[in-house]
Formats: structure tokens, sequence, C-alpha cells
């Protein structure tokens, strides 16, 4: 799932920047459908992970800190990155990131309580989705709640240095409840899943909230995708037990859902439309998930491709808002290409610098609880009556 991971990070990096050469079929999913998808493969990965790596004794401490440790090094990297060059652009070319503009007109006035609760989430990654249903008054410098943040003169997460990185806030809601909901039974799973779109359906009918942020940035309602996934985990488990992923399949399902990502932009309309905020590409992703992991979970080159898409989201807004202040008709006409190389070069450096460095400590903490496990039964063993 490697690859679709990465052409889903870069259909990302297509909304924000613009497709390569024009070209509009390469936005592929654009934004909310790559963001949406990937909420389906992190609940089919945190089920895989939470059932047969991160269980017993101490299983949650070891599943957090692995979890942190691939998250925040690499976005504490980037958002020095960000603050560095906001800082080095503005004095050596006079190219202002926005992040920089907004601190330094209003940063200041800012009280106390105001600007803690808009720094915060910089640095802990903790709340940046929250910040997207508040707006900050100018003025009065107070923040307030907001339906509809497109309508805001000022909009809180213009405060964010690393914006895109609300859907890692948003993951990270789901990590602490992962644990107690992706080992449920598949019935218990579906029937939360069923509530979440419930709910998603009630707010937009009820009280007509039916567009951004309420579309795929509502942690509530995008839950049911994440357990989608975990489901598509459970469904993988089950044929895999009975010998009934077959090669083919996996490969079929592979080259369908890829085909998806490429072409969903010459897809017909109605294919493209989310109904409730819900894309089709994201259902058929869960329904296919089982057979596309069969096939390509044990492919070295799928795997570093995907690893690849954390460190592409990552870094893209950057090179976007960089981008942003060049105006040379050359430039201007190769934005897309241009960005997708710098994000994808860069990506590669961030990965070996920072994320391939991180990885061993993971492999030792999901080692220990291993090996834990192990000394635990062995214990039980004894004391069992003969």
């Amino acid at each position: 799932m490697g690859l679709l991971r990465l052409l889903l990070a870069l259909a990302v990096v297509a909304a924000h920047a613009g497709p390569p050469a024009g070209l509009s079929w390469l936005r592929m999913t654009d934004g909310p459908a790559s963001v949406q998808c990937f909420y389906v493969i992190s609940g089919f990965y945190m089920a895989l992970i939470l059932n047969e790596k991160y269980v017993g004794p101490g299983s949650y401490g070891a599943f957090a800190k692995s979890r942190l440790l691939r998250l925040l090094p690499m976005f504490f990297a980037v958002l020095v990155l960000t603050i560095a060059t906001a800082f080095v652009l503005r004095a050596a070319a006079g190219i202002e990131l926005a992040p920089l503009t907004t601190w330094r007109e209003h940063g200041a006035q800012m009280r106390w309580g105001e600007w803690i609760a808009l720094a915060l989430p910089n640095l802990t990654i903790v709340g940046q989705d929250l910040l997207l249903f508040f707006g900050v008054d100018p003025t009065a410098n107070t923040i307030y709640f907001t339906a509809d943040m497109h309508g805001e003169p000022l909009p809180a997460w213009r405060f964010l240095w690393v914006p895109q990185a609300w859907t890692i806030g948003l993951e990270l809601m789901f990590y602490s409840l992962a644990p107690l909901l992706v080992r449920r039974r598949l019935s218990v799973v579906l029937l939360l899943a069923a509530g979440s779109i419930v709910l998603r359906v009630w707010l937009m009918r009820h009280y007509r909230i039916g567009h951004d942020p309420w579309t795929y940035r509502f942690f509530p309602t995008e839950l049911a995708l994440f357990l989608a996934g975990a489901a598509a985990w459970r469904v993988w488990r089950w044929l895999g037990a009975r010998d009934l992923l077959r090669p083919w399949a996996g490969r079929l399902a592979t080259a369908t859902v890829l085909g998806l990502v490429l072409a969903h932009q010459l897809m017909p309309s109605q294919w493209q439309s989310a109904p409730y905020g819900m894309p089709p590409l994201a259902a058929v992703v869960a329904l296919l998930l089982p057979f596309v992991f069969q096939a390509t979970q044990h492919s070295k080159l799928d795997r570093a491709l995907g690893e690849l898409s954390y460190p592409v989201y990552l870094l893209h807004y950057l090179w976007v808002m960089a981008a942003a202040g060049i105006t040379a008709p050359w430039f201007v006409r190769h934005r897309g290409e241009l960005v997708m190389l710098a994000v994808l070069l860069s990506a590669l450096v961030l990965w070996h610098l920072v994320g391939r460095r991180f990885e061993p400590a993971r492999q030792r903490l999901g080692s220990r609880l291993a090996d834990r496990a192990v000394g635990h039964d062995a214990g039980l063993g004894q004391r069992r009556p003969a």
C-alpha cells in the first residue's frame, strides 16, 4: 500500500500547488478525498498492529511511544525548517511566508491566554484540527468559535506554521482511542462506524453544515472512515484464515485502486462528488484494502515508497508558500512540476536524515513488548497447576 499512500500524498501536493505541467487529471483525488482515504488506510494499519504487534502488558504505552517517534521528529524538523526559511526568505528576498505575516501582524497584540492557545498546537500538533473551528478577532484579540472558517477575516488556522498538520492532530485523536476500538468484534466496529455516519448525516441535514470544515475535518464524523479501515483488517484476517486471498485478486485490486486514484479527475462527476462529505473512492479503498495489502505487504520497494508519503505531506506546504512569492512568468507556468520535484527530493532527504534514524528505536519497542509477552506467558505456565 506504499505506492497508494504516496500517490494520495502527491494528490494533496497537486491540490495546493497545481498539477504538474498544468495537466488537470494529475490532481488525481484532490485534497479532501485523499485525506479521507488516508483515514481508511490508517484505520487498517492501526487495527493490524494493535491486534498483532502491540498486545499484552504495556502494549498501550509502547504503541503510543512508537506513534510519537514516527510522527514528532519529522514534524519538529519541518516546523524548525519552516520558521527558519520564513525569516531567511524575508531578509534575503523580501518573500514573506503567510504564517510569519500573521504572527508579525497579530501575535504581539494577543493576550497571553489566546497566544498560548495558538502557539501550543504549533508545538505539540494536538489541537491543530480544533483550530479550524475558531476565528480570531483582530481588534479584541480574542478567539471565538465559528462554523465557517472560510467566512472569517482571520481564521485561527492562519497561525499554524505547518497548517496541513491538522490531519495529524486528528490522527492523534484516533490513536488515543484506537486501542479501545479496533480490538472489538467486527459487529461493534461496524456499529460504531454506523453511529459516526448517522451523526454526520444528522448534523448536515439538521444544521445545514455540509461544508468545509465539517465535511472532512470533524473527528466524530470522520471516525467512520478509520473504523472502515479497521473493519477491512478483520476482513483480511478472515479471508486469510480461509486461504481466500489469491495473488491474482490482490494484483487486480491493487491495479484497480491505483487506476481510480490516477484517473479520478477523468471520472464522471457523480463519482467525484462526495454526498455528505463521503467520497465514493473511500468506500472502494475500504472494500479492496484487504487484497491490496495482501499483494503488497512483502514488497520492499512498495514499503520504501510508502515511507515517503509522510515527509511529502509534511514538507509540501512549505514549498507551496515559498513558491507563492515567486512571480517570474516561467516559474508560474511550471510551478506544479517544480514544487512536486522539490517536495519529493526534500522528502527523501528528510526521511533519511530524520525519519529513518528513529526506526530502530520503534523496532526495539516492539521487540521488548514481544519478549515481555513471552515471559508473561511463561510465568503463567509455571504457575498453572499440573
